[in-house]
């Protein structure tokens, strides 16, 4: 498949849902497709996102944890008055 090659989906949805979509679609100033495909393409990279940091085993966890619970490394003074 090319580089410019584009699929097509075919969705089904509510009236209700269309009227929502079609309400943000106006608001945004994309067409619906650049909508619904930039909503997708958003909520797949959060889950995705989501499921990396799941994915972390115990040990680089428990480190992290740690890090979070010691106390603070004194920064230095760094030009302020």
């Amino acid at each position: 498949m090319t580089a410019s090659a584009r699929l097509s989906w075919n969705l089904r949805v509510t009236p209700e849902d269309q009227a929502l979509i079609d309400r943000a679609v106006s608001a945004s100033g994309l067409t619906r497709t650049d909508f619904v495909l930039q909503a997708a393409r958003l909520a797949a990279q959060e889950l995705l996102i989501e499921q990396t940091w799941l994915s972390v085993g115990a040990e680089p966890f428990e480190r992290f944890a740690a890090a979070l619970d010691a106390p603070p490394t004194p920064m230095n003074d760094c030009g302020a008055p």
